[in-house]
Order: structure tokens, then C-alpha cells, then sequence
């Protein structure tokens, strides 16, 4: 048995958990965003960590799924919007989950993937942010950078020439929380169109390091009001983020964390004390 077929047994499904319409009825829009190191097992999991406050998009990374696996995920409240699963290798790959309620077209660049290099999706939503695409990717350490900066340029291109507004989520194992040669060469890239990352805070802790692999790159002339957090959740070795948009003028980048737990909320001294 090969280990697809190992991880199909482990798949969860959601028949036990009561269905909610909590996503809030204003003019925000909530987008989660996470490296879940392995979707198949924690769907229930995931799940009660947001019920009570359903964002509008999930966008998850390293779902480790084939094609055949990932439309057996049963998200209660969300649809499977747009997906990449690796080709010639296991595990990797991108999915957009989203609310049951918005309207929203699939974006095809399977053209630009390449495993590792780059893995992506994208959908485009109706809603009152207008032409709003939501762009979620993934780029293993092991890939090959140069090849990730041209075929997201390509993607971006694409967007571009279609006047979307475009927000970008995702794990490209670039650290923005320090200078370094390919968070430069990346934000060249970026720049060109009017986007830039905006996590300041480490989404990733290793035994003795603390790094920003994950970022939402948004442009802030045309979203005008955000709010950004760290999601702590205990899923991954990745914490989650969540940005909120709103339609209004720009206000600055709020840096609070939601720290979700069966037993209590960990304020930040606290979680950085009692971290290990």
C-alpha cells in the first residue's frame, strides 16, 4: 500500500460536528491562512478551533493530498474553491476552502506549477471588494528559487493584465523577519506589482530560532483597511494567520494574537514564557 493510500484511511469526516452561519453579515472579510503540515487528520480539529467565528476563506498549504483525497475533505460550511496536488510527488500542494455563501469563479494557472518550485491556486470572489483575487502558494525549501520567482511573475502577469486586486497567501520559506538575498529578489518581484508582504511577526519556531516564512502580500493603496494576526493553534509547526479586510480608509497593522485552546486563551509574555 503506498502512502496516498495510507493517508486516505486517515481522512476525517465532519457528520459529527453541528453546522454554523457565524461568518459575520458586515462588510469585512475574514481569510485564514496556514501551512497545515497534513490536512487528512486534523479537519475536525481545524474546525473547532474556528466555529465560533468562521472566516470567510480558508487558504491551507501542504496538504500532503492527492486530487482523489482532497475532494473527500469535509469541511463543514466550506466548498473546495480551487487545489494543486503534486504531480510527480508526494505530499506539498495548496487548496482554497470557501465559505458556503460567497460567489467566487476558479482561476486556472496549472500552467505556472512546478512540485516544489511552485505550487499555487487562485480564486477570484464576487463581493463588494471588487475583482478581489485571492492567490494562495506554497514553495518547498528543496526548490528551485529562481524557478519560483519566474513562474510567480508569469501568475502575477496574468492577474495583472486583468486589473485584479490581489492578495497573495502563502509559505515561500523566505524569512521576512531579517535582510537577506531572497527576500530582496522576491520583493523586486512583488513591488512590480504594487504588493508587499506585511507579516512582522514569526509565524514558525523552531528549538532555537523564530522565522516569518509565511506572509500576506497585499497592495495598500487599494486596500485601504486591514487588520492582521498570528492564529495560534497547535496544528502545525507553523502558526496560522488572519487577515481582515474591511472597506474604509487605511488603518495601520493591528499585531494581537488569537491563541485558541480547549482550556484557555495564553496572552503573548505567557506563550513565550511557557514555550519550549
Amino acid at each position: 500500500m503506498d502512502s496516498h493510500q495510507q493517508k486516505a484511511g486517515k481522512i476525517e469526516r465532519e457528520g459529527n460536528i453541528k453546522q454554523s452561519s457565524q461568518v459575520p453579515r458586515n462588510k469585512s472579510l475574514k481569510i485564514f491562512h496556514q501551512n497545515i503540515r497534513g490536512l487528512g487528520n486534523k479537519t475536525n480539529e481545524l474546525y473547532r478551533h474556528l466555529h465560533h467565528d468562521l472566516p470567510h476563506i480558508l487558504r491551507l498549504s501542504e496538504h500532503d493530498l492527492s486530487e482523489s483525497e482532497l475532494q473527500l475533505i469535509n469541511l463543514a460550511n466550506y466548498s473546495l474553491g480551487a487545489s494543486y496536488c503534486r504531480k510527480t510527488l508526494l505530499d506539498g500542494g495548496v487548496s482554497i476552502f470557501v465559505y458556503r455563501n460567497l460567489k467566487y469563479n476558479t482561476i486556472n494557472i496549472d500552467e505556472y506549477n512546478i512540485d516544489r518550485d511552485t505550487e499555487a491556486c487562485e480564486i477570484q470572489l464576487d463581493s463588494t471588494f471588487n475583482k478581489l483575487c485571492i492567490l494562495a502558494i506554497y514553495r518547498s525549501p528543496r526548490g528551485d528559487f529562481t524557478n519560483f520567482l519566474k513562474q510567480l511573475d508569469l501568475s502575477l502577469q496574468k492577474l495583472y493584465k486583468n486589473k485584479y486586486n490581489i492578495i497573495i497567501c502563502g509559505d515561500v520559506n523566505v524569512n521576512y523577519l531579517i535582510d537577506n538575498n531572497c527576500r530582496s529578489k522576491l520583493d523586486a518581484v512583488l513591488h512590480s506589482y504594487n504588493l508587499a508582504g506585511i507579516v512582522e511577526f514569526p509565524t514558525r519556531f523552531g528549538l532555537n530560532s523564530q522565522t516569518a516564512i509565511d506572509n500576506v502580500s497585499i497592495d495598500t493603496s487599494t486596500i485601504r483597511k486591514y487588520k492582521l494576526y498570528p492564529f495560534i493553534n497547535g496544528l502545525s509547526d507553523h502558526d496560522a494567520q488572519l487577515l481582515i479586510l474591511s472597506n474604509g480608509e487605511k488603518k495601520k497593522m493591528k499585531r494581537n494574537i488569537i491563541m485558541t485552546s480547549k482550556e484557555k486563551s495564553i496572552s503573548i509574555p505567557q506563550q513565550i514564557s511557557n514555550g519550549n
